[in-house]
């Protein structure tokens, strides 16, 4: 049987086909009288995920004024599929590279055992299919096939490809499993003096991402835009973290300008 995600590019909860309003921003007014403007997507029965550009905040359903759902459909939240969860940890390097890596998690609510996972890989992705290695929660590493092959990517440069992924060990049902990935790309840009390391978006499909970014050691950070969710140092490394929800296809830039000491 198998699993059909998407997985992050260099653009990481997963929300499956896009809802028919999704351009569309909500009015959001809170129990409390305050009013936002962004996206609302519930994450379970009771729970809903609220962003704007500079806040992303989980909620009840208590903490929900009824004029919000007087105004637009409380089904209008509602997304497609299940939703999940994905994490980023990108190591940039002092050559001006970043490594990627990113896990989900995932759990077989299925009757049959799971054999292959299945997504799609966006266009601006099959630069990074060179680079990508995959391996499952026991370290085995998998090897993907493509639909269409390699060969004929060139014919449809705009075109979707599917992925496939033969899983090395069965996942039986109710089992809940990771799978991780990585790759080493050149993406930090020079403006002077400053590096800058920047992760746009532009996913294939919704994604809610956890980023953490660990800069090189002597690395002075100049600004972070906008502000992280979090902000540490760790063996002389300086860390930085965000959570953001991204829709399909949406680029709003998380951004770190630094310098080398």
């Amino acid at each position: 049987m198998p699993l059909r995600f998407a997985i992050p590019g260099l653009a990481a909860f997963l929300l499956g086909a896009a809802l028919a309003s999704a351009g569309e921003p909500w009015t959001v007014t809170l129990s409390d009288g305050r009013t936002y403007e962004g996206t609302l997507v519930r994450l379970t029965a009771g729970r809903y995920l609220l962003q704007t550009d500079t806040t992303l905040l989980e909620l009840s359903e208590d903490d929900l004024d009824p004029r919000t759902f007087a105004v637009r459909a409380r089904q209008d939240a509602v997304p497609e599929r299940p939703v999940g969860e994905i994490r980023h940890y990108d190591e940039v390097n002092a050559n001006l590279t970043v490594t990627r890596w990113w896990t989900r998690h995932h759990v077989n609510e299925g009757r049959q055992a799971i054999t292959e996972y299945r997504f799609g890989l966006a266009p601006h992705e099959r630069a990074l299919a060179d680079r990508r290695t995959y391996r499952d929660w026991f370290g085995n590493e998998l090897v993907p096939s493509y639909d269409p092959p390699r060969e004929r990517w060139n014919e449809a440069p705009d075109a979707r490809v599917q992925v496939t992924i033969p899983l090395a060990v069965p996942v039986a049902p109710g089992e809940e499993w990771p799978l991780t990935g990585s790759e080493t790309s050149p993406l930090i840009e020079r403006r002077g003096a400053d590096l800058i390391y920047r992760h746009a978006g532009n996913y294939a499909e919704d994604n809610l991402v956890w980023l953490k970014v660990r800069l090189p050691r002597g690395a002075t950070i100049r600004s972070i835009t906008p502000q992280p969710s979090a902000r540490f140092t760790q063996d002389g490394q300086e860390y930085v973290m965000w959570r953001r929800f991204y829709r399909q296809g949406e680029r709003f830039p998380l951004e770190i300008v630094y310098a080398i000491d």
